[in-house]
């Protein structure tokens, strides 16, 4: 009986039928400080694709590293690349584009210990191609994101908001309805909890609202170098969801200290509202991975 109920099930299509229901991940290398696939590794894709590793059977993700030499920034922009090159080079294959999902940079990969690697680690500048078949039996179980989803895409530069590292900030000569940067909130690649020498911007904050017992603020999360996805994947959380938990520890840090929490809302906007459409130097990146508070009462 079971067996039969499957079989209907799986024929009006409330169950996909496939053969692998395992996420597959095949990693591809690249030359130190080189964005570009050499002939070798487009080689190896050609095979995956031949042999069909990578096919037409589920979602893709392309996800690219670098190494530790050089800096945080520059290596986020490098591992980027590397993810666009690889996504590009799979455009000549007969694939359904759309289900290439992700296609991020997670900049270099972090190393405890690394003096006696001077030239770095070959195997960590590298783009693994995600087979995920696991979201094919997932893909009806996400939650829907509602508020998070953003559709905004502005095509010229956005005016760039004051931040707490201009001279003479103060938070109380911001407007309502205006934003600013929380320039000294630093979080590791790809995380959302903030180094510690961001303690003295979010004391600032707290303190403010401490002292302006009206003023209600907005949290907002933003990220840099995507493309193709709402928003940026989170190593703490495993899910595309950066943005917007950076935004969401900020309110509950403030919350933790005794701000009422319906004085703060919190919302990550991925890179939707980018102040650079398009990174081009480890500086834009920057600017466009931020934390804004938007004054929203006083």
């Amino acid at each position: 009986m079971k067996l039969l109920l499957l079989l209907i099930l799986v024929c009006l299509g409330a169950i996909p039928l496939y053969s692998q229901s395992k996420n597959d991940t095949f990693s591809v290398y690249f030359d130190l400080d080189i964005p570009t696939l050499d002939s070798k590794g487009q080689r190896f894709i050609d095979q995956l694709y031949a042999d069909k590793k990578i096919n037409r059977k589920a979602p893709i993700a392309i996800v690219g590293y670098a190494d530790f030499i050089a800096s945080e920034d520059y290596n986020l922009l490098l591992s980027q690349k590397r993810a666009d090159f690889v996504k590009n080079y799979l455009s000549k294959f007969d694939l359904n584009l759309n289900e290439i999902r992700t296609v991020v940079g997670r900049g270099e990969v972090k190393r405890k210990d690394t003096t006696d690697k001077p030239q770095g680690v070959a195997k960590d500048r590298r783009v693994d191609i995600v087979m995920e078949y696991e979201k094919v039996y997932k893909r009806k179980l996400i939650s829907d994101r509602g508020d998070m989803t953003v559709v905004m895409r502005p095509k010229e530069l956005t005016e760039v908001p004051p931040s707490t590292n201009d001279p003479g900030f103060e938070i109380e000569n911001i407007p309502v309805g205006k934003s600013y940067i929380l320039k000294n909130i630093y979080f590791p690649m790809g995380r959302h909890f903030p180094k510690q020498a961001s303690d003295e911007d979010l004391q600032t904050l707290l303190t403010a609202m401490k002292e302006n017992p009206m003023m209600e603020i907005s949290v907002e999360g933003h990220v840099c170098c995507i493309s193709n996805v709402e928003d940026a994947f989170d190593l703490d959380s495993r899910q595309m969801d950066l943005s917007e938990n950076r935004a969401r520890f900020i309110f509950e840090y403030l919350k933790a200290r005794g701000i009422d929490a319906s004085r703060i809302r919190y919302k990550g906007f991925g890179k939707s509202r980018p102040i650079y459409v398009n990174e081009e130097t480890p500086e834009q990146a920057s600017i466009n991975r931020r934390v804004e508070v938007r004054i929203i009462k006083k």
